[in-house]
């Protein structure tokens, strides 16, 4: 009997700039807050302090729904054979991106490969979900290929060594060679072995 595979990765977007770009917003909103508050005061007396406190409030929360909404995570699922992509905005909703089998795959390897060039110039969506949006080409990252109705998609994302045996498993022929990294002992350790 063939067991069941499930491998699920969360991949949260790295980004120096959206880091600067928060601490400056921060600021803004602090230093606007601020100048309403002293305007306010200034301008009608310690009678507007009230009015000015509830909108310096009410910015407050807008920046926090706002900052939590631009924090974007990628989620995905490989039950067997099917492929599920999904984009979590704010930690709190979901949304489906992409679902399809590992068996309607026209290829499957690494970035590194000769012909991901060719492909990635023939497809119509293209769904990067590595920590980076400009990702290094590298061996650790890979693509797959399917179509969708008319369109040709690929998903660009982070390989992990487990996901291979599935990807062998369903789609043999479609699935680039991958040469597992040998773990090798260091030579203290094997003279160590040798005496004891």
């Amino acid at each position: 009997m063939i067991e069941d595979s499930f491998i699920e990765t969360h991949v949260t977007r790295n980004g120096g700039k959206k880091v600067a770009a928060r601490m400056f917003s921060i600021v803004a909103l602090c230093t606007v807050i601020v100048a309403i508050n002293i305007f306010g005061v200034a301008m009608f007396g310690t009678y507007a302090l009230y009015i000015t406190l509830m909108l310096s409030v009410t910015l407050a929360f807008g920046f926090v729904f706002f900052f939590k909404r631009s924090y974007t995570e990628y989620e995905m699922e490989i039950s067997n054979d099917n492929v599920n992509v999904a984009k979590i905005l704010g930690q709190s909703s979901r949304v489906d991106l992409m679902d399809f089998s590992i068996k309607d795959c026209i290829y499957i390897g690494p970035v590194t490969d000769d012909r991901y060039k060719e492909d990635a110039g023939n497809t119509d969506i293209k769904l990067v979900i590595t920590e980076k949006k400009d990702y290094p080409i590298e061996e650790d990252i890979w693509y797959m290929i399917y179509k969708e109705e008319n369109y040709q998609c690929m998903l660009i994302f982070d390989f992990k060594p487990e996901m291979y045996k599935v990807f062998r498993r369903f789609n043999p022929r479609n699935v680039a060679f991958y040469k597992a990294p040998v773990k090798t002992e260091k030579p203290e350790e094997s003279e160590n072995n040798e005496e004891a």
